[in-house]
């Protein structure tokens, strides 16, 4: 899987050079206009273990060429050892070696509509090349930003083989602006609300999808074909993947802590929420957080989409309209009928015959995406958006 992957799918700009030394870990870390000090800070918590950080340097169309100065003059103040064009060795520490590939060189700008999926496309790739060629020892591609810090001890973590990827713990930290820290953590606690909502309805969906936070499974990686081209939410789509062929594991404990920014590389996410915060009058008064009613509904439509793959002789549109308002039962009969849901459920009745395996290819098809998108029809049509 793994090897067809590689030779068929991946992403490894003029070709990976050869890479002599041996890590036991690996993390992938795209650099937009970013300053260098997360380098510094992951040195000095990480002196106990060996780990080789992927920089895949990149910038958009739109940005200045000059943007990542500040990254390329940091690491030409270490020893290093250039490899082929764009991409370079550098020794940051005794036991933190960096592995720099400046796309900005072997591609030129990044296309907008890929922006970030690119960078971290690249990234893991190479990670992935790396573990099957035996140079990183873990079966793990870690994910994470320039934004973040890493505890010591974080990459020593053993996770079970069974996990397609991990998601780790989060915060974003309190230092800095004090009104960017606390439109920052206002939009944390819309992120955690979702999710404890998402477990509530018992869904495997029921994860944080950060690509700043999380690992992936490198053989469960191949199998989806790597991280979507995408300029934003490449993360989610990611590990939307990963949950079909594997479970999503949700670790406890200490984890990344993040830092508290104003951003706008992407076009959503955590940086444009929290400008759109900061850009309002009284943050608190932005209606950010999903009405609980939503969750309601989803919780039902879950369950009953389940009886239905169960039992043939269910009316699904009279079913929901037996549980539900008849107008939000008929937009969601809508949306269902758009998804050629009846198909669906005769898919997964021909595919199964045993409850637990019927359930299983129903979570496939009714996936974190879809999901989110009957959240997002409930939001629109029926329980607006509530403030903190």
């Amino acid at each position: 899987m793994v090897d067809k992957y590689l030779s068929t799918y991946a992403i490894l700009p003029g070709d990976l050079p050869e890479i002599k030394g041996n890590w036991e870990h690996v993390l992938v870390v795209p650099c937009f206009g970013e300053w260098a000090d997360f380098l510094d800070r992951l040195a000095a918590t990480q002196q106990h273990v060996s780990l080789l950080v992927v920089l895949v340097i990149n910038r958009p169309e739109s940005a200045d060429a000059g943007c990542n100065r500040f990254i390329r003059e940091y690491l030409a103040q270490h020893p290093t050892q250039p490899l082929q064009t764009g991409y370079q060795l550098h020794q940051l520490d005794e036991q933190l070696t960096a592995l720099s590939i400046d796309l900005d060189a072997l591609e030129g700008p990044t296309p907008s509509a890929e922006g970030v999926g690119r960078a971290r496309r690249v990234g893991c790739d190479t990670a992935l090349a790396l573990i099957q060629q035996g140079v990183i020892k873990s079966r793990w591609i870690y994910s994470g930003d320039a934004d973040a810090e890493w505890p010591g001890g974080f990459f020593h973590s053993d996770w079970p083989a069974q996990y397609s990827a991990i998601c780790l713990p989060f915060t974003h930290g309190a230092a800095g602006d004090p009104a960017v820290v606390a439109a920052t953590l206002t939009y944390e606690l819309k992120l955690h609300h979702y999710v404890l909502h998402l477990q509530r309805s018992g869904t495997p969906y029921a994860f944080h999808a950060l690509g700043s936070s999380c690992a992936f499974n490198s053989e469960a990686y191949a199998a989806v074909r790597g991280v979507p081209l995408r300029s934003a939410g490449e993360d989610f789509y990611l590990l939307n993947k990963l949950a079909k062929v594997g479970p999503v594991h949700t670790a406890r404990g200490r984890g990344v802590t993040l830092r508290s920014r104003r951003s706008k590389r992407a076009p959503f996410g955590t940086g444009p929420a929290v400008s759109e915060l900061l850009e309002a009058e009284h943050p608190n008064e932005v209606p950010i957080f999903y009405d609980a009613r939503c969750f309601r509904v989803l919780s039902i439509v879950l369950d009953r989409f389940y009886q239905w793959i169960l039992k043939p002789e269910l009316d699904p549109e009279r079913d929901l309209h037996d549980r539900l308002d008849a107008h939000v039962a008929n937009d969601l009969t809508a949306l269902l009928t758009q998804w050629r849901y009846q198909r669906a459920i005769e898919h997964v009745q021909r595919a199964a015959a045993a409850p637990e395996a019927r359930q299983k290819h129903a979570n496939i098809w009714l996936d974190g995406f879809k999901l989110l998108k009957i959240i997002h029809l409930l939001r629109d049509r029926h329980y607006p958006n509530l403030t903190f």
